[in-house]
């Protein structure tokens, strides 16, 4: 039996996370940390391989016993939040987590921090550092703190790129859940788009990658998942198509244009967002599952849309 710790459970990439190892043949046994269950789409005492410990990760040195008998950790939790309790647990709170395992059973640690922190090359980018928000900011910072910690030969660290996800059986991503809500705005977006590139991911796929790099072999440090990069013209171009919205003519619309409309609404515009408006190529070195050989279920946009919309007829 292989004892795994799973942060993060009751979120969109957690619930694919743990749907998927209760699903594989490999004898998972689960500890989840939870601050209760009603955020979960499935009934965790219906499996006798499921153990829930109840608490935060303000607290997670109440759990040294339990972490000192995991082989293997799936840290997928985040704090979103813009302030310094966002520091306290995305980086002194995790690096504690990972501090309390046992060195000589603890086999992997997939660290699952966020592609917004790169730049070229997949490199930590020190704006992140200086301008993002409480979230970003804490994600740079814990990053770079773990390349530093005693188990570091033993962390694979994932940083995903735009993230959509959800159903009836799993909670929606924030993108995802943005999107049916939004499409009437498409009858003005319709006609303009900034020039922008960047990738995205499917949590059930971002899922398969994590799981697959558990127990894999030979892999790397560090992994950016997402799909082939997009770029804003032709997400437009595909949204509009997708839900028949027709498109006869689109403008660039360049990012003076957006500062100086925001400077006339009197809408502040903050360093970071500033820093993305300027650097908007969010583009990078990327993996998908079929880069490990498996399937990549949803790998493109229309795919993404397609299952969102089946599900909510």
């Amino acid at each position: 039996m292989k004892h795994i710790f799973i942060t993060g459970a009751s979120g969109c990439v957690g619930h694919y996370v743990t749907e998927q190892l209760l699903n594989a043949n490999d004898d998972w046994h689960l500890h989840l940390l939870l601050r209760s269950t009603s955020n979960l789409k499935w009934i965790p005492e219906s499996y006798p391989n499921v153990t829930v410990h109840f608490g935060n990760m303000d607290s997670i040195e109440r759990l040294a016993d339990v972490l000192h008998q995991m082989d293997y950790v799936m840290h997928i939790f985040t704090d979103w939040s813009n302030s310094e309790y966002a520091t306290l647990l995305n980086v002194t709170k995790t690096h504690q987590l990972f501090s309390l395992l046992d060195p000589d059973r603890i086999q992997r640690i997939i660290y699952f921090s966020t592609a917004s922190i790169l730049g070229p090359g997949n490199q930590p980018i020190p704006q992140a550092g200086l301008y993002g928000p409480g979230y970003v900011r804490s994600k740079y910072y814990g990053f770079l703190k773990l390349t530093e910690h005693p188990l570091k030969s033993k962390i694979v660290t994932l940083f995903p790129t735009l993230v959509f996800g959800g159903d009836r059986s799993h909670p929606y991503s924030h993108i995802s859940s943005g999107i049916l809500p939004n499409i009437r705005y498409l009858n003005i977006l319709r006609f303009m788009y900034l020039d922008a590139r960047f990738h995205f991911m499917h949590s059930s796929d971002i899922a398969q990658c994590a799981i697959h790099l558990l127990t894999a072999v030979n892999v790397k440090s560090q992994y950016v998942l997402g799909n082939s990069v997009m770029t804003g013209k032709d997400t437009i171009r595909e949204l509009c198509e997708f839900f028949k919205i027709p498109v006869l003519f689109s403008i660039k619309v360049p990012v003076s244009v957006v500062f100086f409309v925001a400077k006339l609404l009197r809408i502040t515009i903050a360093p970071w967002e500033k820093y993305c408006l300027e650097n908007p190529y969010f583009q990078y070195d990327v993996v998908a599952p079929s880069d490990f050989g498996l399937t990549t279920r949803f790998p493109n946009l229309r795919s993404v849309l397609r299952n969102l919309v089946n599900e909510n007829e």
